[in-house]
């Protein structure tokens, strides 16, 4: 009986070794079967994928790099506009190389830019025959995608990565990439198995989240592409006319897409306030009660996480609301003011923007009735100098009938016309509404 025991033990001690081995085994197979697919890929594909660079023309050094790859036979190259912003709007101190991947640098030319999407079209004065063909997006989430590009300036990669669909609380359709897409690599491009191009590298949130433009802008920008050269005067000159038409058209369109629903709202002190006007804005809250300086409140922040690159240390596109209730528990109607006072923002003069880029916040300020109670309305706006058909907008108002408590809010659109700027705070402000015992 023991002898059994003891044989029988060997045996599943043996079964047990032979499946770790088994399983170890397959594990190596799986391994090297994703190796192989990466480096596939790579030798297929890196012959087409270049580093950009941006060079000073002062000083002939490089002043930025990003990577790009040609995916046309006649040699159109793609990569992010943010990549090529400089020279896009300073030729004259700024011009744009590809490095290929023997070393040859060849003198780059925008073609035509697309802001909204970050992407650019650009072309060399030599093609190459091999070019990376364009595919579609619709994968399946789960399936392994490839990014390739030159991060830091280290040469050329490739990264894993798992496809996870499209942002969808995003004004802008964007993939998200479960990678590390590292500065140096936008612009590169991002690869199914069969070597096609799904998608753009853009941008990271850090810890292998990453995003991607689908290719289908980098297609309709394409089909947009001149057969000859713009003739209409200096690049700079075409280039503002070009982003100023791109940014117009896009902020009426999303300014429609925010004024056409009902929107919900919430409740923050005594007040019903608008929430999350559209799937695209998250809002986030924060409460405390500060009893050794006898107050209370209670904060909430409502935002879209989309933005528009124009340049650096300018951007624009973003809409932000934010709402502040404070009530004393204790201070004396003097201390309350000057709490209240504190928090009732006036707009800092430049925080997405430069001097060169923006004008001075005007600012006008009246007294005004807002579901029957008094109300300070602070409306300031600032002018885009290249752009002068679009402002920076910002709404600021506080509830003033009451010395103990108070309702504060702020709206802040970035990059929009006036007009729109004007029907979108007037259906803000009328959808602030009190609770029926605040107005005893």
């Amino acid at each position: 009986m023991k002898r059994e025991k003891f044989i029988s033990g060997k045996f599943l001690l043996l079964v047990g070794v032979l499946g770790i081995a088994a399983a170890l085994s397959a594990a190596a197979a799986g391994a090297q079967s994703m190796t192989d697919e990466a480096q596939s890929i790579y030798e297929s594909s890196h012959p087409s994928v270049v580093q950009i660079q941006v060079i000073d023309l002062a000083t002939g050094k490089k002043t930025s790099i990003g990577s790009g790859f040609q995916f046309t036979p006649e040699g159109h190259m793609a990569t992010n506009f943010h990549v090529v912003a400089e020279a896009v709007h300073s030729p004259q101190r700024f011009r744009v190389e590809s490095v290929r991947h023997d070393g040859v640098t060849d003198p780059v030319d925008v073609l035509d830019i697309d802001v909204i999407h970050d992407l650019a079209v650009i072309r060399g004065h030599e093609s190459q025959p091999t070019y990376l063909p364009l595919g579609r997006p619709d994968l399946s989430k789960g399936t392994r995608i490839f990014s390739m590009g030159n991060p830091f300036d280290l040469g050329m990669s490739i990264v894993e990565g798992i496809y996870n669909g499209l942002m969808e609380d995003s004004l802008y359709k964007k993939i998200l990439f479960s990678g590390s897409i590292n500065p140096g690599m936008s612009g590169g491009p991002a690869l199914n198995k069969a070597g096609e191009v799904i998608g753009i590298n853009v941008s990271t949130a850090g810890n292998e989240v990453s995003f991607l433009v689908p290719v289908e802008h980098l297609a309709q920008l394409r089909a947009r592409v001149p057969a000859a050269p713009d003739p209409l005067g200096m690049p700079g000159t075409r280039w503002k006319k070009r982003i100023g038409e791109q940014l117009t058209e896009n902020q009426d369109q999303y300014v429609k897409r925010l004024l056409e629903p009902d929107w919900n709202t919430l409740e923050v002190g005594e007040a019903k306030v608008p929430g999350e006007l559209l799937n695209v804005f998250k809002c986030w809250g924060k409460s405390e009660d500060k009893e050794k300086d006898l107050y209370n409140y209670a904060y909430i922040n409502c935002s879209t996480s989309d933005t528009i690159f124009l340049s650096p240390g300018f951007s624009t596109g973003s809409i932000v609301y934010k709402y502040f209730w404070l009530a004393s528990k204790g201070l004396n109607p003097v201390q309350f003011y000057n709490l209240y006072e504190n928090h009732f923002r006036v707009p800092n003069p430049y925080e997405n923007a430069g001097e060169e880029d923006v004008t001075n916040f005007n600012c006008d300020n009246d007294f005004v009735d807002i579901g029957g109670r008094d109300t300070k309305v602070l409306w300031c706006a600032r002018q885009y100098k290249k752009f002068p058909g679009l402002y920076d907008i910002n709404l600021s108002l506080a509830l003033v009938d009451r010395n103990d408590r108070g309702l504060l809010a702020e709206v802040v659109a970035l990059g929009i016309s006036k007009a729109n700027a004007i029907e979108f705070a007037r259906k803000f402000l009328k959808e602030i509404q009190w609770q029926s015992s605040s107005l005893k």
